[in-house]
């Protein structure tokens, strides 16, 4: 079974099984391989990536071993596979500090409320919403 990725940007990729998506992950043959888990795939079927393009297999594994596994990478050390553990409601979620979370500007406060923000020929200018040319 060939899953097929296509880079998102951010280190994100869409994970696609023929024409289907099946997922948009940092990891995506892990979190794929989660998803056909599920679906009732066997464990021992095997699962080969590769690239939007070439038919190059970039990475392969068996659905149990990759369903089974997540990527932590650590400040002193490089990206390690360790077992998967799924996400439950008593993890602690990541907070976002008070600074991050005001707005810095009138139109972003207009933004928040739910009030019409005013329009301006210049502003996509000014707050680099435009393409430069």
């Amino acid at each position: 079974m060939n899953i097929t990725i296509r880079p998102l940007g951010r280190g994100r990729f869409a994970a696609s099984l023929g024409q289907r998506l099946l997922c948009k992950s940092k990891t995506p043959l892990m979190t794929a391989a989660r998803i056909l888990q599920a679906k009732g795939i066997p464990d021992d079927e095997r699962i080969t990536t590769t690239h939007e393009g070439p038919s190059i297999i970039s990475i392969w594994s068996t659905m149990g071993e990759a369903a089974g596994k997540s990527v932590h990478e650590a400040d002193k050390e490089g990206p390690n596979l360790e077992r998967y553990r799924p996400m439950t409601a008593q993890m602690p979620r990541q907070r976002v500090s008070h600074e991050a979370r005001t707005a810095v500007s009138e139109v972003e406060v207009g933004r928040a409320r739910g009030k019409p923000e005013p329009l301006s020929f210049f502003q996509p200018y000014l707050f680099g919403e435009h393409a430069s040319y």
